[in-house]
Order: structure tokens, then sequence, then C-alpha cells
């Protein structure tokens, strides 16, 4: 019969096992719903990972990349281009819903509430946030809207009027906004959404 140390022991990669930057980036991602960003410390993912933290610095150079790079699989922005160029209703539409769709996922829920709640409280988090929502998010969005000097500003005033939404309606909880069924919400937020990337430049007041 197997000693007890010998059936307690942690068991951890083999040696020589590779590293899955997957692996690393799914353990961070849980980490951070869990525990927040100032919480979660790269030992921790480390182990969840069952890597050697050296590694993990190795691979991705800080936590606050670890972050940038982990918020890539809670949101994807090839969904958000997916919802823009589809043809199930109008533009505005299929932004929301998709949008509202991975705050309200199982498998995203919680990991949004938590990246959100760090972006606002945390500087590095803050940071992360920030250089994701302009390296992939408002790239991806103002590219699907045809490109032009008016397109990454049309996807940061949608992105205001979509954020705002859900750090009050599922970070903060505020009712009325938290107790509305999601159609409501999109038909409500929608006509917003689809002003700021569609009215004619004059109309909406864009800058010259």
């Amino acid at each position: 019969m197997p000693r007890a140390a010998q059936t307690s022991r942690r068991r951890g990669r083999r040696q020589g096992e590779p590293v899955s930057r997957d692996a690393v980036l799914s353990a961070a991602k849980a980490r951070f719903a869990q525990d927040g960003y100032e919480k979660t410390t790269l030992r921790s993912i480390a182990d969840d990972a069952r890597v050697d933290a050296s590694m993990v610095l190795y691979l991705f150079g800080s936590k606050e990349q670890l972050f940038r790079e982990s918020l890539r699989l809670i949101i994807d922005p090839d969904v958000l281009v997916a919802a823009l160029t589809g043809d199930d209703g109008d533009i505005g539409t299929r932004m929301v819903r998709a949008y509202l769709g991975v705050w309200e996922a199982p498998d995203s829920a919680g990991s949004m509430r938590a990246m959100l709640a760090s972006a606002t409280s945390n500087s590095d988090a803050h940071e992360a946030f920030r250089e994701f929502m302009q390296s992939y998010v408002l790239t991806a969005v103002s590219g699907a809207i045809g490109g032009g000097g008016h397109a990454r500003l049309r996807a940061m005033l949608a992105a205001s009027s979509l954020v705002g939404t859900a750090m009050l309606r599922y970070v903060m909880k505020v009712p009325p906004l938290s107790e509305l069924a999601s159609e409501d919400v999109v038909t409500l937020v929608a006509p917003t959404v689809t002003r700021y990337l569609t009215a004619d430049a004059t109309e909406l007041g864009l800058p010259d």
C-alpha cells in the first residue's frame, strides 16, 4: 500500500513535458475571475497550470501582460466583428446582443465582472484593459465598419455605451437597468450604438 506522503504529493508536470500557453492562459482567466487582479499572483496561476512560475514569466513577461492576453479568451473581437457583419437585424441590435451574450454566458460572466471591476480599481489592470481595447477590440471593430478617419472614434463611442451599460447592469447592479430582461436592454441601447456606427458624420458631430 502506498505511503500517505506518496498519495498526498501533488502531481506536477513531468520533466520535459512541453508547456502550453493555452493552459497558462486558461488558468489565468479562471484565477483572475476568482480572485481579481490584485490578489492573483503568478505563483497561483503557475500552480493551477502545473508549471513553474518562472515559465509563466518567461512566456508572458508580467502579470499585466498575462491579464491582457487572458482578456482575449473572454472578449473575442472576432465575435463582435461577426455581429457587425451579419445580416440579422440592424447593426446596433446585433452588436448589443452579442456583447450582452458574453456578459451572460456561464463560462464568461464571472470573468467579465472581475475584469471590468479590476480595470476600474487597479492601475496595472486599467492599463492592460486600455491596451486590449485599443489593440484588439477597437482595431477589429473599426476595420469591420470600413476603416477611415472616423471609424476608430465611432467604435470608441459605441464601446462607451456598451461598457457603461455593462458597468451599471452587471458590476454595480443598479436597478432598474439590472432588472430588465436582456432583450429589453438590447431594444433600449441598440439605437444609440447604431447611430454611433452609421450616422452621417456631420449629423453625429464628428470632428473634421
